[in-house]
Order: structure tokens, then sequence, then C-alpha cells
């Protein structure tokens, strides 16, 4: 479980229904609506008052802003002590503080009053920051509120690290804008189906279901134990801390070689034992053929099967490493998605053009012939599905989901990217692999960088196998019915592989400049 924890205020920690919804029908009946059910106000609960006025009594903007005066009018005096704290809240943060867990608020509510319900219910002495929005307007949007709290806890580049608990969907959905994780509270407001259906990570049915926040980790976390030590040094007052205090330089050397090459083992292993077995039994069985002629006619499957007994293993060992990762989730759609597929698959096809036209392949000549014989006379389905899909997915498992990761945790991003990228093409066995294997798991580790899932690289990998499979065979086809094809289809993937580039790292810069110009007027 993460080692940092920001929680929603209503609904979560207090069930503050009873003052919220009676300010409320306050504010509304300044405009002549009587609203005399209080449950149908319970919306209200979470949400940012002023949207939910428009949203709810129709006002317009303006309406709205007025609504939220009328509204204070009553909470600053009554409606902010007409609230009490869920049974067991005291009791999960006490049990979190003594886990180790660094704590916070981020609240939609204005800052001035989150503090003083926290101060009123002896709540605060748990918290190390307390976020909440201004009272002019500003910072009302979850997800500004949630940033906040993370730059205060110097969480932005370890959102991993973080966690976020909360009661409605703008919780859940505001904490996925940041990166974040989400738990819901369905003993608040929101219920079940909401947390549900916005994409909540697990449901708390009840304040004591909570308890798995302080549920231990199965292994150390080094990362989230400089982080810890960190904070403490920062509510102390200690804005330092000592070389010789830093938790990751007290990690012998051999553990964090043993920690990078695991992942690459494990694998190696179960493929050598199930490829090689696998053709033993076959020979034995059917006694045709040599070892090498049956290695080379049962590759395929075979690695399909030890693909399927490593992925499960593989990932097994990456969830040890939970909190650990200090990626930064960015946006992470079906355009995104696509982008990072085109921009491998072409880049993919380009370099091994021109290692092809430099001579760099008919230099190691061997490496042609072992390719031909390892996929002439495969079935293609079985092909796409485990040269395409399956070792594509263990090999992002292993090089840019653990070995990256952990190496960069040790050693930072750049000596991780080597590392990956020296041992990712290594494990292909052949120099002409390894240059490519090279190349290619650098652009892998940009493409996880700018979108912090690992989804990204498993998407763009299992594209670029499937359209390595099948180029080669389309080229000549190409080649022998349309003049010039060859040429075009590279100069179309020259313009895909830029324009992906360009959609991936350029646009967004490009359209927060423009957001930024019309915001200003000019």
């Amino acid at each position: 479980m993460s080692e940092v924890i920001l929680f929603d205020l209503d609904g979560t920690l207090t069930d503050s229904a009873p003052g919220i919804t009676r300010c409320v029908q306050y504010a509304l009946r300044y405009f002549g609506i009587d609203e005399p059910d209080t449950e149908k106000l319970k919306c209200f609960v979470g949400p940012p008052l002023k949207e939910m006025f428009m949203e709810y009594a129709d006002l317009d903007e303006a309406q709205a802003e007025e609504a939220v005066v009328r509204y204070r009018e009553r909470y600053t005096e009554k409606g902010i002590f007409e609230n009490e704290v869920y049974d067991g809240i005291p009791e999960l943060l006490q049990l979190c503080r003594e886990k180790g867990r660094a704590l916070g608020v981020a609240s939609s509510k204005p800052q001035v009053f989150v503090e003083q319900i926290l101060e009123y219910f002896d709540l605060r002495k748990y918290f190390d920051v307390v976020v909440g929005a201004e009272l002019d307007g500003r910072r009302t949007n979850k997800a500004e509120v949630i940033e906040e709290a993370l730059r205060q806890l110097g969480c932005e580049k370890n959102r991993h690290d973080v966690l976020m608990v909360g009661d409605r969907r703008h919780d859940v959905e505001g904490a996925a804008a940041c990166g974040l994780q989400c738990i819901g509270a369905a003993y608040g407001y929101g219920g079940r189906e909401e947390l549900k259906q916005a994409g909540a990570v697990y449901i708390a049915d009840t304040v004591d279901d909570l308890r798995i926040l302080a549920k231990n980790f199965p292994r150390p976390s080094w990362r989230n134990f400089r982080l810890r030590r960190e904070l403490l040094g920062q509510r102390t007052e200690k804005k330092t801390v000592k070389p010789e205090d830093d938790l990751m330089s007290q990690i012998p050397l051999k553990s964090k070689i043993w920690r990078i090459l695991k992942p690459m083992l494990t694998y190696d292993i179960i493929l050598f034992l199930v490829t090689y077995m696998g053709a033993l039994l076959l020979m034995t069985f059917t006694g045709m053929g040599g070892l090498e002629d049956r290695l080379y006619r049962t590759s395929a499957l075979m690695t399909g099967i030890a693909c399927l007994i490593a992925i499960p293993l593989l990932w097994k060992q990456m969830q040890k490493d939970e909190g650990m990762f200090t990626m930064q989730r960015h946006q992470w759609n079906v355009p995104t998605a696509m982008a990072c597929v085109l921009l491998v698959m072409s880049f993919g096809h380009l370099l091994n053009t021109f290692l092809n036209v430099t001579g760099f392949t008919t230099f190691f000549n061997g490496y042609t012939q072992l390719a031909s014989d390892i996929y002439e006379g495969q079935n293609w389905l079985l092909l796409i599905v485990t040269i395409g899909v399956l070792s594509s997915v263990a090999e992002e498992l292993a090089f840019r989901g653990m070995i990256y990761q952990r190496a960069k945790d040790f050693w930072g991003a750049g000596w991780a990217t080597v590392i990956s990228g020296g041992l990712f093409g290594l494990y292909h066995g052949n120099v002409v692999q390894l240059v490519y294997g090279m190349i290619l798991s650098v652009l892998l580790i940009i493409v996880y960088e700018r979108t912090g899932t690992l989804w990204a690289p498993i998407a763009a990998h299992i594209g670029e196998n499937i359209w390595g499979l099948f180029r080669g065979q389309l080229m000549e086809w190409l080649r022998g019915h349309l003049p010039g094809a060859g040429t075009t289809l590279l100069l179309a993937e020259a313009l895909i592989c830029a324009a992906a580039f360009w959609y991936l790292f350029l646009y967004g810069r490009v359209e927060n400049r423009r957001r930024e110009r019309k915001k200003d007027g000019k």
C-alpha cells in the first residue's frame, strides 16, 4: 500500500451532510427555490458548490456565485459545526501514522473551513498537509487541490507513492487527472456504483475496510523509505538528509545487481528450459529430425508456452515493487495509444531499413539465416500470438516494468536507460539485434516516461513485433506489383513517425501555449 495518503473531508472523514444541505436550502431560498427534502441536496456534498448550484438549480454563473455567498453566510455561523466524525476515523488515522504513512487532506471546501473543522474535531494533528479551495473561487477543481497537496508534500515526481481516498466521482476523476489511484469510500455520499463507474481501484463499504491503508508492504520499498524519511525531515524542520542516512545508498551493490538481473534471468531460464525440453520430447517421441531442426520447428509454440509460464511470475515480481516506482502518469487515451504504436512501428521499420541499406545486417550474415530458419514454415496465427503478443508482454514486464524502473530507482533515468537497453540487446543473442534492441529500447523507455503507464510500451512493442513479422513480405509484394512502392512506403512511414512524435511530444505544448494566449486575450 502507498506511503502517502490523501483524504477527502466531507463524506470521507466527516459526515457533513446536515450542515451542508441546510446551508444549501438557505441559499436556494434567496432565489425563491424551496427544497424541503434534504436527501435531494446531498449531491452538494463533495463537488465544488458553484458548479453544483448551476447544475442543480439552473443558475447562471453570477447567480451561482451569489448562491455561494449566501451559503457561506449560514455555514460560517452554524453549518460548519452541524457535522460529525465517522466512527473509527481517529483510530484509522492513528494506525496509519503508526505504520509510517504520511497523511494529507485534499478537499474542494475552502481551506479555512477545512482547517477549522479538523481542529474542532481534533483531527488536524494526524495530517502533514491540509489543502482546500480558496475563498475567492480559485483552486476549487479537485485536480488542482490534489496537485497543490502533491507540491507541498514534495511528491510531484513520486506520484506512485501517493493514494487518494474519497467518496465521490470527483475525487476519483481528480486523482486520475493527477496520475493517482483512488480508493472509494462507499459509506459516504457517492455510493458504490458511482465510485465503481468512476474507476476507483478499491471500494471500502465501511471505515474498517480502509484499514487496508495500513497494510504493510510484502517487502521493503526503498523509494518509500527514502520518501518517508524526507517527509519526517520536513515535519521536524530538518531540511536536509545526510548521505549516510539515505537508505538507498545503504543497499549493497550485489543486491542491486541481483534485483536488476532477476527479471531477465527468470524469463531467460523459463524460455531456455521450455524450448529445449519441448524439442527433446518431440524428437524422442516422434523420432524425426535432430535437436536443432526441432528447435527451429517448435520455436514459436515453445516461446508461447514459455511466455504463458513467465508472464504470471514476472507480474508477481513486479507487483512486489508496488509504490517503489517514480513514474508520473500523464494522459493515456486512444489517440495517445495509437500514436505510441505508430511511432514505434514506423521507427522500427526505418531503423531496420537503415541497418540493411548500410550493409550492417549482411556483415553479420548469420543473423539473416537464423531469422529465416526460425520463421520459415511457422503458422502465421501462431506467430502473431506468441512472437507478436505474448513475448512482447513478457519482455516489457521484465525490461521496462522492472529492470528499467529498478535501475532508475537506484541510479537515475540515464543509467537506467543504458542498463535496460544493454540487457535488452544482449538478451536477443546476436549483434544485429543487440544494436536494434538497444536503440528500440530507448524509444520504448521514452514512450513509457511520456505516458507513465506500462501499457504504452506493451502496445507499441506488440505493434512493432507484428509489423516486423510481415513487413518483409509486404515490401516484396509491393515491389512486384507497384513500381516505386517500396520507396513510397518508406516515405509514408517517415511521415507517420514524424506525425506520431509531434503528437506525443509537441502537440500538448502547442495547445497549452494557444490556451494561454487565448486566456490572456492575445
